[in-house]
């Protein structure tokens, strides 16, 4: 594979470093807004006029100098906590990108920083706490097979619309807000598909869902028996057989862990959200575009999609990993 190589000058790496990354982001679809880009590039010039000025070109970089770009530009203007974390989110991802291309050792300023400032490394830990694992593959399949299962006669009712609810959940991204104010025209038929419809909800717009066959195997068994049992209203997944009305969050909650076990996975472990993010991970490693992920999940800020491609690469590095030492 050939490298690229480093610029003379510090000014001229940075410009480089830079566009390998704004190229990899747009190519990637991380960059969905001007603005974003704008701030993103307005720190990265700052950093590199401050650095070429003191002759550091960015594969020179240490915890001290970022260190001392932090508490100078802090002077200057002014810098929370939250503030200098994503300066050196944006750092790190961009030093990445730029030694993998120049074939370079990877850059541990960032890292090194990070662990002599805990006030910068947690500052955002509150919105960027991990997200739960993915289910496995073959744990994924478990619950799949579970779900497309047909009503069983003596089975309560509540059974087959908990494993609608999960099918939704795990087969299309749901959240559980968006699950349980379905109503039954959101559900349909278009050709031999099942498509789920969400209204637009206030400055978001309304976003159309395809259902994988196993899922859709679970909203046909599931209209089916609400049909036969005539159950009344307009609430796609009703709380009560009498009266149709909204489902509850605890009752929604619980109707999920119980699929889960019965499905013979730790009900413990997963939720909703869980599922969910199993969803989003399990599109990306089926080359799912991440701006089409993105419409999917109703997610337009960059960094949520970027965190999801993330953990993504963990994952497969993980598995890279276990294949080359067992």
């Amino acid at each position: 594979m050939n490298r690229l190589s480093a610029p003379v000058t510090p000014a001229a790496s940075f410009d480089l470093a830079w566009a390998l990354w704004q190229q990899r982001a747009r190519a990637r679809a991380l960059l969905r807004k001007t603005t974003s880009e704008e701030v993103y590039a307005s720190v990265w010039r700052a950093l590199a006029l401050w650095s070429s000025g003191r002759g550091l070109a960015p594969q020179a970089l240490r915890a001290s100098d970022l260190a001392a770009f932090l508490a100078d530009r802090a002077a200057a203007h002014g810098l929370t906590p939250r503030h200098a974390w994503r300066i050196t989110r944006l750092v790190e991802r961009v030093l990445l990108i730029y030694h993998q291309e120049l074939g370079l050792p990877p850059s541990s300023a960032v890292g090194q920083l990070l662990e002599q400032r805990p006030d910068i490394r947690y500052a955002n830990a509150s919105r960027f706490d991990e997200l739960p694992e993915a289910l496995p593959p073959r744990e994924a399949a478990c619950v799949a097979r579970h779900l497309a299962q047909p009503h069983q006669q003596g089975e309560p009712w509540q059974a087959q619309r908990n494993r609608a609810a999960v099918a939704l959940h795990l087969g299309a991204g749901l959240t559980p807000a968006e699950l349980r104010a379905l109503r039954l025209r959101d559900v349909s038929s278009q050709g031999m598909a099942t498509v789920v419809h969400l209204p637009a909800v206030g400055g978001q717009p309304g976003r159309q869902l395809p259902l994988p066959p196993w899922a859709q195997r679970a909203q046909a068994s599931w209209q089916q028996l609400r049909a036969e049992l005539g159950i009344p209203g307009e609430q796609y997944l009703p709380s009560t057989r009498s009266t149709g009305k909204p489902w509850g969050k605890v009752s929604h909650h619980e109707g999920i862990k119980s699929v889960l076990q019965a499905a013979g996975l730790d009900p413990a472990q997963w939720s909703a959200y869980g599922l969910r993010h199993s969803f989003a991970l399990h599109a990306l490693h089926r080359r799912t575009p991440p701006a089409e992920l993105g419409r999917w999940l109703g997610v337009t800020e960059p960094d949520v999609l970027e965190r999801y491609q993330r953990i993504r690469q963990e994952m497969l590095e993980e598995a890279a990993w276990l294949q080359e030492t067992s």
